[in-house]
């Protein structure tokens, strides 16, 4: 039997073309971000909480991940993952 979910989603913009993307909240993997249009999803993506990408299911090409990634952290308030830093070395 179906169940109501509330979900939050909100519209990015990356390199002029416009998506929606719709928060699957999870219990593993950080939380799920699905990028789509009105007909079809595209991709989705695993974001931490910490902004750390843990992984893409059906990905967009190399050149297009950062700027969709950077789209997601703005539009759900995540932020930027800490790597390559002392701080971030010493919260691992």
């Amino acid at each position: 039997m179906p169940k109501k979910i509330e979900v939050y989603q909100a519209e990015i913009d990356v390199k002029g073309q416009k998506f929606t993307v719709t928060h699957i909240p999870t219990a593993t993997s950080g939380c799920w971000y699905t990028v789509h249009d009105l007909f079809e999803v595209w991709a989705a993506v695993a974001i931490d909480l910490d902004g750390t990408v843990v992984g893409w299911r059906n990905p967009p090409d190399k050149s297009s991940r950062p700027d969709i990634e950077k789209a997601i952290r703005q539009a759900f308030d995540i932020p930027e993952p800490l790597t390559g830093t002392p701080e971030a070395e010493t919260e691992r």
